[in-house]
């Protein structure tokens, strides 16, 4: 039996995501496409995987309050064939999603959206990604964003993975790159600790344990996965100086923290981060860098 209660750290989170989901969910969208892209779903469709007529079965994993899963649930609705920038022909997509989170709360408010969004071909299932309660070669594809480096045992994960893709199946992830090139999580990580006493080591989390492009490709190969694939990028936004753009990240991953924070220190915490990122104001802008890996692998075919 796979007995899913959820680490505390995320549950104690679930109001904070909930929050700013729908705000978010444009942003979202933009960085969210290259992960769908390395899913290949289109070639999924024309290779011999055995599913039924329902279509393509995709699995996302530490899904949260809803994306990448709503895009992919919306992707596979039949409706409308992909975008192809090459101008080639793409067939027409349909499956199921199946969204899966290790908090329980993260899984109830990603039902309600999913029921609010009208997403039939949505499924919600409590799962810790260590230990899938799914079959082997259960699903199609899988998928997991900014989630597979929060694990005990992300290895242990990354063979889930594998065990639970269907022969010529796919998996993508999306990982944070080095801190060192994500400043908004390198001015975090030190407001936090001026301000509170508190960052991302004394919150129990590691975003980044895949930041190695290196590291992170021998791990995939190494959990038994073919025709493995990294690619890096780092997008800058342009956001108005006066927005606290930090407050979303911040309370999605401190918000435990910030609530129990007073205005003082609320401000002196704004204050902060406001001058850590100023040397990436540019014509009263933020660009603020980010940078992120997309790392991809497939399951092979047996002859």
């Amino acid at each position: 039996m796979n007995q899913v209660t959820g680490n505390p750290v995320w549950q104690d989170l679930s109001s904070d995501w909930l929050n700013w989901a729908d705000r978010l969910a444009p942003q979202a969208d933009k960085i969210n496409r290259h992960l769908i892209d390395a899913l290949e779903l289109p070639k999924l469709v024309r290779q011999p995987i055995h599913h039924d007529n329902a279509g393509l079965r995709v699995l996302d994993l530490a899904s949260g309050v809803g994306e990448p899963a709503f895009g992919i649930a919306r992707l596979l609705n039949g409706d409308m064939p992909p975008s192809s920038p090459d101008g080639e022909s793409r067939p027409v997509l349909k499956g199921r999603v199946t969204a899966t989170d290790i908090a329980p709360g993260m899984c109830h408010g990603l039902a309600v959206r999913a029921a609010q969004a009208s997403l039939a071909n949505l499924d919600v299932v409590a799962a810790d990604m260590q230990r899938l309660p799914f079959a082997n070669g259960a699903f199609d594809a899988v998928s997991c964003r900014f989630g597979i480096m929060f694990c005990d045992d992300a290895d242990l994960a990354l063979r889930e993975c594998l065990r639970v893709l269907a022969q010529g199946g796919r998996a993508a992830f999306m990982l944070w790159g080095p801190m060192a090139e994500n400043p908004l999580f390198m001015a975090m990580d030190q407001a936090l600790r001026d301000v509170l006493g508190i960052g991302f080591a004394a919150a129990g989390l590691d975003p980044f344990g895949f930041a190695s492009p290196e590291t992170s490709v021998a791990r995939l190969i190494n959990a038994g996965f073919e025709d493995v694939s990294l690619v890096t990028h780092v997008p800058r936004g342009r956001i108005p100086q006066a927005a606290r753009f930090w407050r979303p990240q911040m309370e999605m991953l401190f918000g435990p923290h910030m609530r129990k924070a007073d205005a003082t220190a609320q401000k002196a915490i704004d204050e902060c981060m406001h001058a850590n990122l100023s040397q990436h104001i540019e014509d009263a802008h933020f660009r603020v860098p980010m940078c992120f890996h997309i790392l991809s692998g497939s399951r092979g075919i047996k002859l």
